[in-house]
């Protein structure tokens, strides 16, 4: 089901006003513009005046460094998330020993700078459309986005072939098998074709090609659960308009993202890309759940957290 905006005109003496609302799988939220609050203008400065720096040398990594680009890279997504008020929390234990393809659900424009900067040295996989997207588009390829077209059988071949590639020399990627933004409640159905490029690098590897699945999740603000009107806060959904969108959420509080990664899985385990699909949503959808639940709040023994990746390591 895809997210829609519903316009519902007001009635009696202010019929003249209007409020949009986000509406997906029954969950309807007022984004109605409010207007710019202190805070969220002074985190607006900050992203400018800790961008300008930091971006200026990324584009010169990127360019002339290949083992060095993350170490920046990752260092801005991770000022970003402070700037945003973005509190992460990480549990379980990313695989690290080899390239690996990451597989995360998909909620909002802020699980890239969550995402981007605690996985060393990993890129994201995204649709060609999103390299037209003005700055957050040059902002993707500063962090060595691959971007997909999803056309004729011989692009996409050929795509696969590069993105095979990159792991090969030691790449991770991160996907988002959903192909859209969710309220971040349940999973959208999961896109098997994007794990091919699992079945086509297995072959030309040394050892097993590994991938783990993820799950992000935002539960709280300012230390309270977030309810179910609240999701659009920070879900980008629907036709809400970008900036629209970073109004909003730069003007709240405090938000807990919460990152679990699970067991990694072999495309030998799974024996094809279908049943690596289901592994990974089952997991993801698992993990859901445990986040809405609070039990990372209340403390699994199970589970270890994970520390900050240093960028200086």
């Amino acid at each position: 089901m895809e997210p829609q905006v519903l316009n519902r005109e007001a009635s009696g003496p202010n019929a003249a006003l209007s409020e949009d609302y986000v509406e997906y799988a029954g969950l309807r939220s007022n984004l109605k513009k409010q207007g710019w609050t202190l805070i969220g203008a002074v985190r607006l400065a900050a992203v400018f005046g800790a961008s300008i720096p930091l971006i200026s040398i990324q584009a010169l990594m990127v360019r002339f460094s290949r083992k060095n680009w993350w170490r920046f890279a990752g260092l801005w997504h991770r000022t970003m998330c402070r700037v945003l008020g973005l509190e992460v929390h990480l549990t379980g234990l990313e695989h690290q020993d080899t390239a690996t393809l990451y597989a995360a659900n998909h909620i909002s424009w802020t699980d890239i700078v969550v995402l981007g900067g605690h996985i060393p040295n990993a890129s994201f996989v995204a649709k060609s459309e999103v390299a037209g997207w003005g700055i957050l588009g040059k902002l993707c390829a500063l962090h060595k986005t691959e971007f997909v077209k999803r056309g004729r059988r011989t692009d996409s071949a050929r795509q696969r072939d590069y993105l095979a590639e990159r792991i090969k020399e030691g790449h991770s990627l991160i996907l988002f098998p959903e192909g859209t933004n969710t309220a971040g409640i349940h999973l959208a159905p999961f896109k098997s074709a994007l794990f091919s490029v699992a079945e086509h690098v297995a072959d030309h590897l040394d050892e097993p090609m590994r991938v783990q699945p993820i799950t992000i999740a935002y539960t709280e603000m300012n230390g309270i659960p977030l309810v179910r009107s609240q999701k659009p806060w920070i879900a980008w959904l629907g036709e809400t308009e970008l900036f629209e969108h970073l109004q909003q959420l730069l003007s709240r509080g405090r938000i807990r993202a919460t990152v679990e990664f699970h067991e990694p899985i072999t495309l030998d385990d799974a024996n094809c890309r279908k049943t690596l699909a289901r592994y990974c949503a089952d997991e993801i959808s698992k993990g859901l759940e445990r986040a809405h639940r609070a039990e990372f709040r209340l403390g699994t023994p199970e589970r270890v957290e994970h520390p900050q990746a240093d960028p200086e390591s």
